[in-house]
């Protein structure tokens, strides 16, 4: 009977357990492949209104999908094959015209866009013939599984559209993004890197949009704070699927007696301090007196100077104030993290790593509480308290011993540690973050 029993054992198949992301992807028009869900939308729509709504598993930050090999195209025409509702011929991906002023026919001006506005380059394009288009307006791109390749559209064709959702992008469901994008369908909304950002038609002049984000309970609300590329996407995307010109923005010039209309810019809100902006992608040239600003069409140069009493649609955002209120466990009082300039002379600690501060003994912390955050690391060195090649468990020693540190970047594959002298979910530092699924950003609490 022993002997039985050590023979099933060794012939016994290894099973794994399902991960949540597999378990939710099941059923009709959902396809589980490598480590992504694929999730196939039926109802006709723009490609703007498609990129809004990969809502479908939340905590997974959902994009439009990328087909960015031959095992994705397969697994995306597998998906369209058998889906039984009824024929779908072609679907939107996440694949965009990065620059509408240089050719179509470059392949290193198309890009795989995140729902954060950030895009990944591919060279693999598997365009039919005559695609793309030289046409730059034809600057969204869909699959089609009959011909097993991609079409070149404009964005306000009607297609299907298929969602993607990445293991590598798992993220805890927040109160925020379940009430963000269960708002009523008459808002368009996107959730993105803890923010809610909502579209409203209905217009109005400056004044009155400023206090009227208020769709979210338990959570204070704004006019959107438009700070890089990846956020005028996010304000792009919205503008293009409510169908409207213009959107008001949290932007200002707050002394009425300027007359430079190209400075002196502040992000506000109904009660926190103004913080400057220098991020001013105009799509014309400002014009004295008009001293508020709307995002229109013709991404990326979108800002416009516009008069504080005429009425528009507007965007408010939740859940990510400019100026963010923090807590360590050695001040009993709160500490505010507002905009400082960038600094770019690295210094080299006492440690011998780069960085801008010396490390300092730990003076009585007995525990620590770090928490995953995003995957990716900081480029500007001069947020790092140090960088060394140490295990992961060094690293996080190292932290929790340096009062100044508010958290670490850690590399498993090559042991790199970047110790963090910034809190990266703080504003203005969290848009600065570079993607990266091979590093892991968290924060100590």
């Amino acid at each position: 009977m022993l002997f039985s029993l050590a023979i099933l054992f060794f012939i016994s198949p290894t099973f794994t357990a399902a991960t949540d992301l597999q378990t939710q992807c099941t059923g009709t028009g959902r396809l589980y492949s490598g480590t992504s869900c694929y999730v196939l939308n039926d109802p006709w729509t723009t490609s703007s209104r498609a990129k809004i709504s990969c809502n479908h598993i939340l905590g997974y930050s959902g994009h439009l999908a990328h087909i960015r090999n031959a095992a994705a195209r397969a697994a995306v025409k597998q998906l369209m094959s058998s889906y039984t509702v009824r024929v779908v011929q072609c679907a939107y991906t996440g694949l965009e015209l990065l620059n509408p002023a240089v050719a179509t026919t470059i392949s290193t001006n198309w890009g795989y866009y995140y729902r954060d506005g950030i895009y990944a380059s591919t060279t693999y394009l598997p365009w039919l013939s005559s695609h793309p288009s030289t046409n730059s307006n034809q600057n969204r791109a869909s699959y089609c599984f009959a011909n097993d390749g991609l079409v070149s559209r404009p964005e306000s064709s009607l297609d299907s559209y298929i969602c993607e959702y990445e293991e590598a992008l798992k993220q805890p469901v927040t109160d925020l993004e379940q009430k963000c994008v269960n708002l009523t369908s008459s808002l368009y909304t996107s959730f993105v890197n803890g923010v809610c950002y909502v579209m409203h038609n209905e217009s109005k002049n400056y004044n009155d949009a400023k206090i009227a984000c208020n769709d979210i309970s338990g959570h204070k609300g704004h006019l959107s704070h438009v700070r890089t590329m990846g956020e005028l996407w996010v304000a792009d995307a919205l503008l293009n699927a409510a169908r409207v010109t213009y959107a008001r923005l949290g932007i200002e010039q707050t002394n009425l007696s300027s007359t430079d209309p190209n400075n002196n810019w502040y992000m506000t809100t109904p009660t926190d301090l103004s913080v400057l902006t220098i991020y001013l992608p105009w799509a014309a040239s400002p014009t004295t007196n008009m001293r508020t600003i709307a995002v229109t069409i013709g991404y990326p140069k979108t800002f416009n100077a516009v008069d504080s009493n005429t009425v528009y649609p507007f965007i408010c955002q939740y859940g990510n104030a400019t100026t963010t209120t923090t807590t360590t466990t050695t001040m009993p009082t709160t500490k505010t993290t507002t905009t400082r300039p960038a600094c770019t002379t690295p210094l080299t600690t006492t440690a011998g790593g780069t960085g801008t501060t010396a490390a300092t003994t730990n003076g009585g912390r007995r525990t620590s509480t770090f928490n995953h955050y995003r995957f990716g690391y900081f480029k500007n060195t001069c947020y790092w308290l140090d960088q060394l090649t140490v295990s992961f468990s060094k690293c996080l020693n190292m932290c929790h011993e340096n009062n100044l540190c508010f958290g670490f970047s850690y590399n498993s594959g090559t042991s790199d540690c970047q110790l963090l002298a910034i809190i990266a979910s703080a504003s203005p530092y969290w848009f600065e973050l570079t993607a990266d699924k091979q590093y892991e950003t968290v924060i100590r609490e």
